[in-house]
């Protein structure tokens, strides 16, 4: 079994940038910077054959190239309990196009979608015990971050992989999609 996701790499700058909010929120526990990009579709745990009839079928993807950048910093919450800290998007409409073709071949292959509705972010912080408080302090003391606009050429498949020494997980890319240049 492979653990697979589709999603988006960050030029390196950009994610500098997105890396350089981590702080000042109590039992935040942050994404590493290395491990920072833009989920697109989860897929999950499936058998390796299926990750090459998958890549096949992303080459097939027909969707333009666009620019974007990361704005806003917002959280998911469970009732009144935060649990994810995340930075938003300008242009979702071109994540959200992908992210359909991506869940439609994936569905395909009998892949349940996701259970919750498709929301272009990149996630920057998981808490535990945070309060609500705390968490609108973060937000209005960032509420303006924004980086610069990049363009987006390709999409990427990653595999999740446990590292050896049992410390938590590596990304490994599997193959990188070409997007339709204007």
């Amino acid at each position: 079994m492979i653990r697979l996701f589709a999603g988006l790499e960050l030029p390196d700058d950009v994610r500098e940038h997105v890396y350089s909010l981590r702080g000042g929120v109590p039992n935040a526990r942050w994404v590493p910077e290395e491990k920072l990009h833009l989920n697109l579709c989860f897929i999950g745990n499936v058998e390796e054959p299926l990750l090459f009839d998958l890549s096949h079928e992303f080459y097939n993807i027909r969707s333009p190239a666009f620019n974007l950048a990361l704005t806003q910093v917002g959280y998911f919450a469970t009732g009144l309990q935060p649990h994810h800290l995340w930075v938003g998007v300008s242009h979702y409409q071109a994540l959200d196009a992908l992210n359909s073709k991506l869940e439609r071949i994936t569905t395909k292959y009998g892949i349940q979608p996701d259970r919750f509705k498709f929301h272009a972010h990149v996630a920057i912080a998981k808490l535990n015990g945070t309060s609500m408080d705390e968490v609108q302090r973060f937000i209005a003391q960032n509420n303006l971050f924004r980086t610069r606009e990049f363009n987006v050429y390709y999409f990427t498949l990653f595999s999740s992989h446990a590292r050896e020494n049992g410390e938590g997980k590596y990304y490994r890319i599997e193959g990188r999609y070409p997007l339709i240049l204007p």
